[in-house]
């Protein structure tokens, strides 16, 4: 008996162990990148993950913009049809599966939390690694996530004022956001105190008009509310809808003072507040309260909001 004969490997037998040496390579390794180790994040990585997130949601709204099948989850405060479409239900998906893939023990809360959705798959992403000092612990952090901002608009073909949004807040703070434009398409991001890429920052305006941007569906009632702060007049009412647009407005420039005097969710408000955040601005309730995203229970803001990208022009309210 020849004990030390020579085994013989044909090129299927060497594909095949090639193979799966891969599949253990990629198994031990490729959440590595993702996951420092069990219950911890880095910021750096989830925001890259929440750009593609984002931008994957709005493809989901271009594409369904003309097969939409339209239902109303009933009417809000103000009296406006509170609709949701195909499209949020898709981008929802997809931007859930997308985040939950890459770090699947973060709390995510999304608009459409409620949609069932079928096994939507997204490979790992190729992250950096080489990042050390931005890793939070996992449970000190809370993802928003808003899959179709501005519906009724949408259901209008108004899509300038479409967004799809993520938001990361760390200990209630919101640090991370993420609005996508998808019609344009053209993202915007912050991470404040570390980057961001809006290069545009309003500076100074020479009117002497104060530009107040708010909701189409309640004008009247934030103009009463504007009125009472500038007895002279020299305001001016821009009524729009979405409020990630609104937040997108203040840092082009378009608008001085976002207000919204009535309940909001927030994961309408949140990536806004940390863009303003970011860049130095500001977003809080009317009675000059910051809000905290840290409690993924409490989804409502009731107190109403006042935002600007100029600090002190939240004072005057």
């Amino acid at each position: 008996m020849n004990l030390g004969g020579t085994v013989h490997i044909n090129k299927k037998g060497f594909f095949v162990i090639f193979s799966l040496f891969l599949v253990v390579f990629y198994y031990l390794f490729s959440n590595k990148s993702v996951n420092k180790e069990d219950g911890q994040v880095n910021l750096g990585q989830l925001l890259a993950v929440a750009i593609k997130a984002a931008e994957r949601g709005g493809k989901e709204v271009v594409g369904n913009k003309d097969n939409l099948l339209i239902e109303s989850k009933g009417k809000t405060k103000e009296g406006a049809n509170d609709s949701v479409t195909n499209a949020d239900l898709r981008s929802h998906c997809v931007m859930l599966s997308s985040l939950k893939r890459n770090f699947p023990n973060l709390k995510i809360i999304s608009e459409e939390s409620k949609t069932v959705c079928d096994d939507s798959h997204y490979e790992l992403e190729t992250l950096d690694s080489s990042s050390t000092d931005d890793w939070v612990n996992a449970k000190d952090v809370t993802v928003w996530i808003d899959p179709l901002d501005a519906t009724q608009e949408y259901t209008e073909k108004l899509y300038n004022y479409v967004t799809t949004m993520v938001c990361v807040a760390v200990n209630g703070e919101p640090v991370i956001g993420v609005i996508h434009k998808p019609f344009v398409p053209k993202t915007f991001w912050v991470w404040k105190g570390k980057s961001h890429n809006i290069d545009n920052i309003v500076g100074k305006d020479d009117s002497d008009k104060i530009k107040v941007i708010v909701s189409r569906s309640h004008s009247g009632k934030v103009k009463e509310v504007v009125k009472e702060k500038f007895a002279d007049g020299k305001f001016e009412i821009i009524p729009a809808g979405g409020a990630g647009y609104k937040v997108l407005e203040l840092v082009n420039g378009n608008a001085d003072v976002y207000i919204h005097v009535t309940a909001i969710k927030k994961w309408d408000i949140c990536a806004g507040n940390a863009i303003l955040n970011g860049l130095g601005g500001r977003m809080v309730t009317e009675d000059k309260n910051l809000i905290s995203y840290g409690d993924p229970t409490q989804v409502l803001n009731e107190n109403g909001l006042i935002a600007t990208l100029k600090r002190e022009m939240s004072d005057k309210f």
